[in-house]
């Protein structure tokens, strides 16, 4: 049995969007319990659906529960939603839990992977990119106090994305001792050895029934918004963001076009001294 749970979510879409986000939370197993009740009742106050960021901000592209929502509320529509926004957020700033994840500038990926055919196939997308931050930023979050209890991971599940990710899950884990030896450096080792043994269980499951998918879906959605302002404005926040990240204590990475070209200066140099190879 998970004695921590991370619950992650993306926002963006390496073909569609420039900018893409895998975050979320971890936190102790004892407190999900309140957290989950406590969103349950706001939900049950403000007589609203499952928290979706994209849904929430854009009611009106589709026929659904918060299109209907929009339309019962009227003029005061952007009024309650910020005040209902503010109050879940609240919630999470005040909880327990530590938010962890990435962003990923897809374009400039993009640009990098087509010219350099190694880094795309080590990369391979964003998402993977994220997702290895979201993981080992979580495990690094719970060695504060624990390092070696078993960690449960959930994401929300996606008909694209669930089984690459969990294909990619169960890579990590089947890594022959030999290969890893043979590709992957000394602190690539270590990651891998602590991925193993602390990370006891993956799962894919509806935010409807899972606060902290929905909780994650608000920070994923909230800092990949936060960094494309960030591009004209490196001090750019919001009252949401600070909230999401407690008081930008615990921010999701930032894969700006500069880190990404670092990455790729790395692995080159990497490939040509011997110290890594496929």
């Amino acid at each position: 049995m998970a004695v921590f749970h991370m619950y992650g979510d993306e926002s963006g879409k390496l073909h569609r969007d420039d900018y893409m986000s895998f975050c979320g939370y971890v936190g102790h197993v004892s407190a999900w319990q309140g957290f989950a009740v406590t969103w349950s009742n706001l939900q049950l106050k403000w007589q609203v659906p499952a928290i979706h960021m994209g849904r929430i901000m854009s009611p009106d592209r589709k026929d659904d529960k918060w299109k209907e929502i929009k339309a019962a509320w009227g003029d005061s529509w952007e009024t309650k939603r910020d005040l209902m926004l503010g109050e879940f957020s609240l919630l999470i700033r005040n909880a327990p839990i530590v938010s962890v994840g990435a962003i990923v500038d897809s374009a400039h990926f993009r640009q990098v992977a087509e010219a350099d055919a190694d880094f795309k196939k080590l990369y391979r997308d964003p998402i993977f990119m994220a997702l290895h931050t979201f993981i080992f930023r979580g495990i690094d979050a719970t060695e504060v106090i624990d390092k070696v209890s078993p960690i449960g991971i959930v994401i929300d599940e996606d008909e694209e994305w669930s089984p690459k990710l969990y294909e990619h899950f169960i890579n990590l884990r089947k890594n022959l001792d030999d290969q890893i030896s043979k590709t992957h450096s000394e602190t690539e080792k270590k990651s891998i050895a602590r991925f193993r043994e602390r990370v006891h269980a993956i799962s894919f499951a509806n935010d409807v029934s899972y606060p902290g998918i929905q909780a994650a879906d608000m920070i994923a959605y909230e800092a990949r918004k936060i960094m494309v302002a960030r591009m004209a404005n490196p001090e750019a926040t919001s009252a949401l963001y600070d909230d999401l990240t407690f008081l930008r204590s615990n921010q999701p990475r930032f894969y700006t076009p500069e880190v990404i070209d670092e990455l790729q200066g790395s692995l080159k140099e990497a490939i040509a001294n011997g110290t890594f190879k496929f």
